[in-house]
């Protein structure tokens, strides 16, 4: 029997927009059209490309999300919204039905059919394409158009979870780039003009499939600085901004600030394994018992959120946890003894308070081991191409791909992972990574997950902090935002937002 994937309601719950504190004018709470809205976000957006993965961060999901649309959204409880997608289907994990919305259209008026959803796959799926979705898409054995809205894909091996690579790069379809010119999308919004370090603007794509969007223009400002970005908002720089750090969020909050918020977000930290000292796994275990993680989360995160315990998230469906070493600097000492060697590495960081505050607190923990650890501070663009290059000691994460359980295993932890940026290579947690996409049973799933998850905390080729909650929050001259309380991810239409000025 054919088993259709289960999604999630179609409609998102709005939340009610409620008086900023300090302001002054009555919340709107009727949909108006018109205006531009201006959103702050951390990351400056230097390609539009989702095989450059930038639209499909976290924080700059909605970017993506706005001018490509992908496949599917992530939705409450680990569930599927349908995007430019009705349904995909399966009834071996190898087979696959995909079927598209009728009537779509990239924003130049070409159609986005069938043949345009293959030829996306084989771009994505090429051997030199820099996408963390490659090996997703080179797991495509073969597609075939049936027709203009249905494509039939077989895979090289069953995996339970091929569905949930199209919420990301996958799902986002583009027309072929020419040249350096970005690629086109059918989402709700076009590019209309883009200037580097600063913003991007976003005009509504008159080929959209759906209602059209309520905004004249959506702008979206780079505002690095997290609090800058947030006093932006009372400010009137911008309507809306991106909230990574708990105490802006808790502080959002309590303001009645109308937020997006999810539990969303991990601090981790990836540990070069190819390379001294971290090739040794005894180095790895020390630095992992000389750190305090709760001391982390007061220093950096004022003690909102939780700890983190392991690659499996807290709002993950599969409810499995693991047994993180305790804080033990003695412990550390020993394995730092036997190892017999002098320990020093240089710890890559971007420039956002709490990664200071975080960077600051673990260099003095190490140094109490006896373990010589330099911070080196450097930008965004900078830390992209360390990590892809795999060119650092240590290097921090700051990432929302835990709550993605199946997606994060795959595209992280097996040894050929093209997220596996620690060089991190155990054949037996590949081998029960495996064996988790063979199933479809969600028990044997977790349990598979469970043990790799285990091995991994062992070996510790990562370092996993705390976990917070982050999103976004408004002015209470913006509506539509939607309630994201039961979502693993940040991830919502822009099509829906208005604002009332």
């Amino acid at each position: 029997m054919k088993t259709r994937k289960p999604l999630a309601g179609t409609a998102l719950a709005l939340s009610a927009a409620v008086a900023l504190a300090g302001c002054s004018g009555p919340a709107a709470d009727e949909a108006v059209t018109g205006g531009t809205l201006a959103i702050g976000l951390d990351t400056d957006i230097t390609s539009l490309d989702p095989i450059d993965n930038l639209v499909a961060h976290q924080s700059t999901l909605i970017v993506g999300n706005a001018v490509y649309e992908p496949l599917f959204l992530d939705g409450p409880e680990g569930g599927l919204v349908p995007g430019l997608a009705e349904s995909i289907e399966t009834d071996d994990l190898t087979d696959w039905t995909l079927t598209l919305k009728p009537g779509l259209a990239f924003s130049d008026g070409s159609p986005l059919d069938a043949e345009a959803v293959i030829a996306h796959f084989e771009r994505m799926a090429d051997p030199e394409s820099t996408c963390l979705c490659q090996p997703a898409a080179a797991q495509i054995d073969s597609a075939e158009a049936a027709d203009d809205t249905t494509v039939r894909l077989t895979l090289a091996a069953p995996d339970a979870a091929f569905d949930r690579n199209l919420t990301r790069s996958l799902g986002m379809i583009t027309t072929p780039p020419e040249g350096d010119g970005e690629p086109l999308g059918a989402g709700a919004f076009a590019v209309a003009s883009t200037e580097p370090g600063a913003s991007v603007t976003l005009k509504p794509n008159p080929e959209y499939h759906g209602s059209a969007p309520l905004l004249d223009e959506l702008v979206f400002r780079f505002l690095p600085d997290t609090d800058s970005r947030y006093q932006s908002l009372s400010s009137g720089t911008v309507d809306m901004v991106w909230l990574h750090t708990a105490n802006l969020v808790a502080q959002a909050q309590t303001e009645g600030l109308t937020t997006a918020i999810a539990n969303s977000t991990t601090a981790t930290a990836f540990l070069n394994t190819t390379r001294p000292p971290f090739d040794d796994v005894r180095v790895r275990q020390a630095v992992q018992a000389a750190i305090n993680r709760e001391v982390i989360l007061e220093a950096a995160d004022q003690g909102v959120g939780n700890l983190s315990d392991g690659p499996i998230g807290s709002g993950s469906p599969y409810s499995v946890r693991t047994d993180y070493p305790e804080f033990d600097p003695d412990r550390a000492r020993r394995l730092l003894a036997d190892y017999g060697e002098p320990v020093a590495f240089d710890y890559t960081t971007d420039a956002r308070p709490q990664s200071a505050q975080r960077a600051a607190v673990i260099q003095q923990m190490l140094a109490d081991v006896g373990i010589e650890m330099t911070i080196d501070t450097v930008d965004a663009a900078t830390m992209d191409t360390r990590m892809f290059g795999r060119d650092f000691d240590a290097i921090e994460f700051f990432t929302s791909a835990y709550g993605e359980t199946d997606t994060a295993m795959k595209s992280i932890f097996p040894a050929e992972a093209p997220g596996n940026f620690a060089g991190y290579d155990n054949s037996e947690v590949t081998g029960l990574i495996g064996r988790a996409a063979e199933t479809a049973d969600a028990g044997e799933r977790a349990e598979l997950y469970g043990s790799a998850a285990q091995i991994i905390v062992d070996e510790a080729p990562i370092l996993f902090y705390t976990e917070s909650p982050s999103g976004f929050a408004a002015s209470y001259t913006v509506g539509g935002i939607p309630d994201l309380s039961e979502h693993n991810v940040i991830s919502f239409l822009p099509s829906e937002l208005w604002i009332n000025r």
